[in-house]
């Protein structure tokens, strides 16, 4: 419980804390997110210049036809690389504010407790039943939190393993392709 307005205000102070350094890192990310498109962008741009001269000075059909195909291969890799690195930089930020929460909710966990003895010191006689339910809604909120937050780490990590799986074979297939060309 609070007991005086300075622990309100102490209160209000981390959970704004809490909210900025979120807000941070979500800023953060999409710093990131805007310097990778920016890269691509100018990457793309002087390729497709390029591209574009080389077009201009082809003389048969033929000649065109080679071009285009050798030019499919690299453009399918440059996306694969971009949306993995998208991936990356989304799985970074989200683990960042993850632990964030994470703090957020220990620390909160940490004052509701603190709560509850307060009150179950103050409370009078015979509601001990009553304190002895809060505490066991508690203890099984946290349970079932903690549960979710286990099962939605190792849906993550099944995921990165499928990406990085996938980004593999993406690359292996990519490589024998080039091979038979």
């Amino acid at each position: 419980m609070f007991t005086t307005p300075d622990q309100v205000v102490a209160m209000h102070k981390a959970a704004l804390e809490s909210f900025q350094a979120v807000a941070l890192k979500s800023v953060e990310g999409l710093e990131k997110l805007a310097e990778l498109n920016m890269a691509a962008a100018k990457s793309t741009m002087e390729e497709g210049a390029e591209q574009m001269k080389a077009m201009l000075e082809v003389k048969d059909v033929k000649a065109l036809a080679d071009m285009a195909m050798g030019s499919a291969q690299p453009a399918a890799d440059k996306a694969s690389a971009y949306a993995k690195h998208i991936y990356e930089i989304a799985s970074e930020t989200s683990a960042e504010i993850a632990k964030l929460v994470e703090r957020q909710f220990a620390d909160s966990n940490k004052q509701l407790h603190a709560a509850i003895d307060a009150m179950a010191k103050s409370a009078p006689a015979g509601s001990e039943g009553l304190v002895s339910f809060v505490k066991q809604a508690v203890t099984a909120a946290n349970t079932a939190y903690d549960q979710v937050n286990k099962a939605t780490k190792q849906v993550v990590e099944m995921t990165e393993a499928n990406v990085a799986a996938a980004a593999k074979t993406a690359v292996n297939g990519s490589a024998r392709g080039r091979k038979s060309v």
